[in-house]
């Protein structure tokens, strides 16, 4: 019988904090009066950015004035492709750094010295990051311990990328049953929405959801090629996270109501 052998890794030398800080510490010597001095604004400036160079055509009157100048952001768009073109050879483009590799500076420290030592990639320790106390509901020394005990399974198994993301959602409560008869309850209610308000927003919400439904049911294996599934990948994380913050808040909202029943 042929032993199962872990893929070698190569070494992600991006994939640390003090490299990313480097990043962006260029940045701003770049464009000292443009970027954000407080962490918290520049990191939202960031996104801002990646919202940019993803859409590079919205420059329209419509919506909500953005926090930032266009032209700041599309100024330091061009300098960070630049510097990481310089820094990476072209290996990291402005959104995969800015999605994938930002959110690094707040791993977890094991998850940080599993990523370092090259036991997992980056998105393996993205997945074990998403484990933390607040998602998990218990002390720090839990949520730590509990990424061990699953760090060490992964590697005793060689598990996929793919097999720990899936662990992670079962974890986090994150894995749901969609049927047609979900799907049915579901149109009825962006039906009512927009009965009772056209003008609200939110039923888009409800019809992505649904549309992400029927492309399971339709979309083959063979269709989705590498690119297509890292893209598809980056985009789930982020929109993994947007639901979590929804989830969070109707947990808040369920226990204030709580309180007020006799």
């Amino acid at each position: 019988m042929r032993a199962n052998r872990r893929r070698h890794r190569c070494h992600d030398f991006l994939a640390t904090p003090d490299a990313i800080r480097a990043i962006c510490n260029s940045l701003r010597l770049r464009l000292p009066a443009v970027i954000p001095k407080q962490e918290t604004e520049f990191r939202r400036f960031l996104f801002a950015v990646r919202h940019i160079e993803r859409h590079p055509a919205t420059d329209t009157k419509r919506g909500r004035p953005g926090r930032w100048e266009r032209q700041d952001l599309v100024k330091a768009a061009s300098v960070l492709r630049s510097i990481l073109e310089r820094e990476t050879q072209g290996r990291v483009s402005l959104s995969s750094f800015i999605a994938q590799y930002l959110p690094v500076l707040d791993f977890p420290l094991d998850v940080l010295d599993a990523l370092s030592s090259d036991e997992i990639n980056l998105p393996e320790a993205a997945q074990l990051a998403r484990l933390t106390p607040l998602r998990l509901d218990c002390t720090t020394a839990q949520a730590r311990s509990l990424r061990r005990k699953i760090l060490q399974s992964h590697l005793k198994f060689h598990g996929s990328q793919n097999a720990l993301r899936q662990r992670v959602k079962e974890i986090l409560g994150e894995v749901a049953t969609v049927s047609s008869e979900n799907m049915t309850t579901i149109v009825q209610k962006v039906d009512a929405m927009l009965e009772i308000d056209p003008e609200d927003k939110r039923h888009l919400f409800y019809e992505e959801m649904k549309r992400l439904f029927y492309a399971m049911r339709e979309i083959e294996p063979e269709d989705v090629d590498e690119v297509a599934l890292e893209r598809f990948m980056a985009a789930a994380d982020e929109l993994s996270n947007v639901i979590y913050s929804i989830e969070l808040k109707r947990r808040a909202r369920i226990r204030t109501s709580q309180k007020f029943i006799v």
